[in-house]
């Protein structure tokens, strides 16, 4: 599973852990974050939480200083409360895993021909993106895709999905790149980023209530850290640093928090070069007042 961890040299750094620190890893991912922080601070002890189950299950990082946990961190106050851990330091490391691309199966990626899923937790979400494609109105898909994707042809896409289904429902990966493929103009697709990126986006963070998601969970990342404790995250797209960048300001505003850093901290170059996943990388830390 060759996941690099985003931003970790800053990550450790901002954290400001302590010889015997308690830190929360919400979003476990590969681990390569909590596995940096447990080989450079030997007397830290790390909550790690991951809400996919087949990524929690194939996770190969076991160690007596880490509690590993496979829920979301929207319900971090009760994990908190149920292992009586107090956090000195949080981080959010947003961006999807390789494996998600890669190995998961589940349509992530609109270079492998998958059946699109989307769901980090099949077991437990309901609505997969083959639900969406096939079942909601033209008027529901253009605004989504406008507003989570980002994209300006969101009306022709909208349009040319609910045509195409009529035929035959929109099942895989390939069938949903044919379509947006005939909707946008032949300019669009020399561009840098691939004319799928954005639609195959807004239907993933729509799946995953991934924007609501991220509220509570730095909300309550908030409300539990201990005075003094330090928040990092890490966003990969416009929509959730806005979000970060909103639940930062009310608290901040209601004394709750004062800023760290201001501003936004970027990846050095050299880890953009090396890491080329890294470039849309952005983290704001707080500090719990």
């Amino acid at each position: 599973m060759a996941h690099t961890p985003v931003l970790l040299k800053e990550a450790i750094e901002y954290l400001n852990i302590g010889k015997n620190s308690n830190i929360i890893d919400a979003t476990l991912d590969g681990g390569g974050h909590t596995r940096a922080i447990l080989e450079k601070y030997p007397e830290v002890k790390i909550l790690g939480i991951e809400f996919d189950p087949t990524l929690f299950k194939s996770l190969q990082l076991n160690d007596d200083r880490l509690i590993k946990i496979n829920d979301s961190y929207v319900n971090l106050k009760n994990i908190v409360k149920d292992y009586k851990f107090k956090p000195d330091g949080i981080l959010f490391d947003l961006g999807l895993s390789s494996w998600h691309y890669e190995e998961s199966g589940r349509g992530f990626s609109f270079k492998r021909n998958e059946i699109l899923d989307m769901r980090f937790n099949p077991e437990i979400q309901p609505e997969s993106a083959v639900d969406i494609v096939n079942k909601y109105s033209e008027d529901e898909l253009r605004e989504l895709i406008s507003y989570l994707g980002e994209e300006q042809f969101a009306g022709n896409i909208a349009k040319n999905i609910v045509r195409a289904r009529r035929e035959k429902p929109i099942i895989m990966t390939e069938d949903l790149v044919n379509v947006i493929s005939r909707s946008v103009p032949e300019w669009y697709k020399q561009q840098k980023i691939n004319f799928a990126t954005k639609t195959f986006q807004a239907l993933r963070v729509k799946v995953n209530d991934e924007l609501g998601n991220v509220r509570k969970g730095v909300q309550a990342a908030i409300e539990v850290l201990k005075p003094g404790g330090r928040l990092a995250v890490i966003s990969f797209q416009g929509l959730e640093d806005k979000t970060v960048k909103e639940v930062f300001k009310e608290n901040v505003k209601a004394g709750a928090i004062k800023l760290a850093v201001k501003g936004t901290i970027r990846p050095s170059w050299e880890e953009q070069r090396t890491n080329p996943r890294s470039r849309s990388a952005k983290m704001k830390v707080a500090q719990k007042v």
